[in-house]
């Protein structure tokens, strides 16, 4: 008997792994929509910083499920900012696949991000998203580098030009209101002011009479202000620049008493800001050599 129920456990054994064996595959798992990002160098896929005002392509395909077959039903695009989602397409349709873009203008500063979302008709969904941080791209700068500056009745002019980045002599400016109109500040050593740059309206500029400012008809108000920028700093700086806040309660008619590597901030009558570094004042005759930016 013993032996006979052995042989009948067995049996039940082996029958359980047959019917286990031969059961019916899982079903397969459905993936649901598949969406990608539209690559390659037109378009920006993933995280990336760009300047304000920059224009960027977007793109996504998107295909139904392999699984279930079923067909694509919703799209949605939408930005976030300051935490704030705003949706700019939210599209409804009955597709196999499907295909989007646009170009977008990037304006503010500040880091955003990118949804994009797509459905099929079973409710499941497919997504992808990036950020993207927006800087301000600062100030089109003109760059004057070691602009020679000379005395009253050297060839080397004395008034200097911003929007030309030259000096003009007293020949070429006392006779000439056209060329004054150019003049944006001077330099002179002075007896009591040394190594002074000043607007051509400094009431101690034109008390210089070799500088011949009583002959002017057109004397443009540049205002100066003094910074902690370093030579250093100055050096670094790009095509782009994000000048200073001009203080106008500190603004004066001239900076004197210059040293060399000193740095400092100017307005024209124009309104456009620009910056001055001191690369050199000789220790003999009334020269200067100055680099200056200032903005386009």
């Amino acid at each position: 008997m013993k032996k006979w129920n052995y042989l009948f456990m067995a049996l039940l054994m082996s029958a359980a792994v047959v019917v286990t064996s031969c059961g019916k595959d899982d079903d397969p798992v459905d993936p649901g929509p598949t969406l990608n990002l539209k690559g390659g160098a037109t378009y920006t896929s993933a995280d990336a910083t760009v300047q304000s005002g920059s224009v960027i392509r977007v793109g996504v395909n998107g295909l139904k499920s392999s699984v279930s077959g079923v067909k694509l039903v919703r799209y949605k695009f939408s930005i976030t900012a300051n935490n704030t989602p705003t949706t700019y397409v939210d599209s409804t349709f009955s597709s196999d696949s499907f295909t989007w873009e646009t170009d977008l203008t990037l304006s503010g500063v500040g880091e955003i991000r990118l949804a994009f979302e797509l459905w099929d008709k079973n409710g499941m969904k497919a997504d992808q998203a990036f950020n993207i941080i927006i800087e301000d791209p600062g100030m089109q700068i003109n760059k004057y580098l070691n602009v020679e500056f000379g005395s009253w009745n050297d060839p080397v002019g004395s008034f200097f030009s911003s929007i030309e980045g030259i000096t003009y002599t007293v020949g070429q400016t006392s006779a000439s209101p056209l060329n004054q109109a150019k003049i944006d500040f001077l330099f002179f050593k002075g007896a009591t002011n040394q190594n002074t740059m000043a607007s051509p309206d400094d009431a101690d500029a034109n008390t210089i009479n070799d500088l011949k400012l009583n002959l002017w008809t057109n004397k443009n108000q540049t205002r100066f202000n003094a910074t902690t920028i370093t030579a250093a700093q100055f050096d670094a700086i790009g095509a782009t620049y994000q000048f200073p806040t001009f203080n106008l309660s500190a603004q004066t008619s001239k900076m004197n008493n210059l040293v060399n590597g000193q740095v400092f901030l100017f307005k024209t009558k124009n309104e456009k800001l620009g910056l001055v570094k001191i690369v050199d004042l000789y220790s003999r005759g009334d020269r200067a050599k100055a680099s200056i930016i200032v903005q386009k």
